[in-house]
């Protein structure tokens, strides 16, 4: 039986990615997408991470139908088949479902955000059926130890940024992935708005449908703090290629958890750089290493925070990664940061 099992999950072909990226750059060349720029950083980035991006696999039984429960199923079969906790506690109406470990997994949180007025166990209803059902996403989550947060729709759409805040604050999860529905981003920005930058600066990956230019889908700016919100989302924008949605369900699953692990993994890269390039700095604390004197420390305290050797540190870093904005585009000392 252990064998059967085996025999099942690795008959299925692996993510064609390649073949996504192909798929893209044919589209570019023949100039049918009418956005040939956006076609080929989506070929670029599938090419990427078909290179780099391995994830753990669901094991099913072989009487088991992938997308069960399907997406006629109700509220209680989906908490009773994963072991799901209504969340905030204390409401009548759950604003959203969460498995078991979402107040205790540090490491990894899916967000996934349903169309409008779809029901508990569809995630997406333009992809038809068995591919919208919500199902297969727990389990590839847990499969890649993540927890989830499967939001209700109805509430999004009422109060977003309410919603939002009483059910993410109950998460420790450093990064943070949202898998969108197609017509979700805007939910997702009117959520985040009020928040403050660092309380969404762990958001590290937001994986939505193709569109010929996936930043469409965003409201334009409006004031100093919706445009570092636009710029936050736009770094963090994963649109999945144009041919993900005539996968099967397998393999298209295994693409959106494969582009995840490329987003998780650049992240994880940029951070080691970050900390590996504090043990040249010179006129800051070195934690385990060196703190600087008292006297030092009162002269330095009117110094420029945003043009110090710390943040100019954190802006070649932020450069490096792709992620930094126009304020990032000074020259930065390469060799020794803080020293004249």
């Amino acid at each position: 039986q252990v064998l059967a099992i085996w025999l099942r999950v690795e008959a299925v072909e692996p993510c064609p990615l390649e073949v996504l990226a192909m798929g893209s750059a044919m589209r570019c060349w023949a100039g049918i997408c009418g956005d040939g720029g956006a076609s080929r950083r989506a070929a670029a980035a599938a090419r990427a991470s078909a290179s780099m991006s391995t994830v753990a696999k669901p094991v099913l039984r072989l009487d088991e139908p992938y997308e069960s429960p399907g997406a006629s199923a109700s509220f209680q079969e989906l908490v009773d088949s994963f072991g799901l906790v209504p969340a905030p506690p204390g409401l009548a109406e759950p604003r959203a479902l969460v498995t078991s470990n979402f107040q205790k997994n540090s490491s990894r949180l899916l967000v996934v955000l349903p169309s409008s007025d779809a029901s508990w166990a569809i995630w997406d209803d333009s992809l038809g059926q068995p591919h919208a059902c919500v199902a297969p996403l727990f389990r590839w989550a847990a499969a890649g130890n993540f927890a989830v947060a499967l939001f209700s729709a109805s509430a999004l759409q009422a109060a977003p940024a309410e919603t939002w805040d009483s059910v993410l604050k109950g998460s420790p999860a450093r990064f943070v992935a949202v898998a969108a529905a197609g017509g979700a981003l805007k939910l997702l920005q009117d959520a985040l708005t009020p928040v403050h930058p660092l309380l969404y600066g762990r958001l590290r990956c937001v994986c939505s449908p193709w569109t010929c230019n996936g930043t469409s889908d965003l409201k334009a700016p409006s004031g100093e703090d919706g445009e570092e919100l636009f710029k936050h989302l736009q770094g963090t924008l994963v649109q999945l290629p144009a041919s993900w949605a005539d996968l099967e369900p397998y393999g298209m699953h295994q693409c959106l958890f494969q582009l995840v692990a490329a987003s998780e993994e650049r992240f994880q890269k940029g951070e080691m750089l970050k900390f590996s390039g504090f043990q040249n700095l010179k006129e800051n604390d070195v934690p385990g290493l060196r703190r600087m004197p008292m006297d030092t420390r009162i002269k330095r305290m009117d110094r420029d925070r945003d043009n110090d050797e710390l943040a100019r540190l954190l802006r070649k870093h932020e450069r490096e990664a792709g992620a930094a904005g126009p304020a990032a585009a000074a020259p930065v000392d390469e060799e020794e940061p803080g020293v004249d």
